[in-house]
């Protein structure tokens, strides 16, 4: 408490009551305290009951003590950023994404593949036995549920698969004029992606492409399987706020749409084995016999990127029309037929 001179009331508790007291009414301890008190705090201790107490007491003493380090949290496999998580697991793409594609590619020719929501705690469950780093047993009775958590695995990505940062390219490739310009700002867009994001898309577009030779059965195309992956693959900023319209975000689900719609319906020329052996590091597909021969013969720079979309804005120069040869080598015979 405060001394004296500066105030003359002390602040004291008996009980559960708190008050104020005159300071002349408070007698400070120095030195040892009065053995008068000393008793009355002491607390009157047990008789011993035979011999019972001593043995439990010995148990107690002789039991090993928990390390006082917390074990080490392990990693999650949902919510995890992708690179971090392939580089932990030395992986190329998501233990997820391949079980469940391989798993769907098997046994999802059912209507609504994609669409149709599974059972929420058998998806818990499956997340959990993911999370845990083991690849759990698959039932065909819960082939939504399967398809269900594969979605979940892309939408809780703290990065999208295509990325905040390459969103406007995608979406500008998209709502370019012609499909030329659209399969050139594409594939520019595509791989500028890191090499994680652009394995993992490259998989899972072709397990979506897959699937779309079955949508007489599945009622699922290339459009609707679109409209269920695209808020798991692109994410924008306006969109979210919350200050944005609903004909604004309107507008942005279906720009979103309209993306992995591209993607999925030119697959074929967007990924192809000499772009993939470029990177080093494939996602273990190649291209079947007779695909066109529009690949590009490496991945292009950030500035050789930039210098085609230079070209594009400028009606395509001269000297800027080879940069988009190297992207496109049949662009040339195709201007002249």
């Amino acid at each position: 408490m405060p001394p004296k001179e500066l105030s003359p009331w002390w602040r004291g508790k008996r009980g559960f009551q708190v008050g104020s007291f005159p300071s002349e009414c408070v007698e400070l301890i120095s030195g040892e305290v009065p053995e008068s008190i000393v008793n009355s705090l002491r607390k009157p201790v047990p008789k011993k009951r035979g011999k019972l107490t001593p043995f439990l007491q010995s148990l107690v003493k002789a039991r090993p003590r928990r390390s006082e380090q917390p074990e080490p949290e392990k990693e999650r496999v949902f919510g995890c950023d992708l690179g971090e998580h392939l580089l932990r697991s030395g992986r190329d793409v998501p233990q997820v994404l391949q079980s469940c594609a391989e798993f769907i590619e098997q046994h999802g020719v059912v209507r609504g593949i994609y669409r149709l929501s599974g059972v929420a705690s058998k998806i818990q469950r499956l997340r959990h036995e993911f999370d845990s780093e083991q690849v759990p047993e698959l039932s065909v009775r819960d082939i939504h549920s399967v398809s269900s958590l594969c979605k979940m695995y892309f939408r809780e990505l703290p990065n999208p698969l295509l990325t905040n940062q390459l969103y406007d390219k995608f979406t500008d490739a998209a709502c370019a004029g012609t499909e030329e310009e659209q399969l050139l700002k594409m594939k520019v867009a595509i791989q500028q992606l890191p090499a994680p994001h652009y394995r993992t898309l490259e998989y899972l577009m072709r397990h979506l492409a897959s699937l779309t030779g079955n949508c007489s059965v599945s009622n699922m195309d290339a459009k609707n399987l679109a409209i269920v992956w695209a808020p798991n693959l692109l994410r924008s900023q306006q969109s979210q706020s919350p200050f944005a319209s609903g004909g604004a975000a309107c507008l942005e689900v279906q720009t979103q749409t309209a993306v992995v719609e591209f993607l999925i319906g030119h697959t074929e020329v967007l990924f192809c084995s000499k772009s993939m052996s470029a990177l080093g590091e494939g996602a273990g597909h190649s291209s079947p016999p007779g695909t066109m021969s529009v690949c590009a013969t490496k991945l292009l720079t950030l500035q050789e990127a930039q210098a085609v979309n230079r070209a594009l804005v400028n009606k395509e120069e001269p000297g800027q029309v080879l940069m988009a040869q190297r992207v496109f080598p049949s662009m040339e015979s195709s201007r002249e037929a």
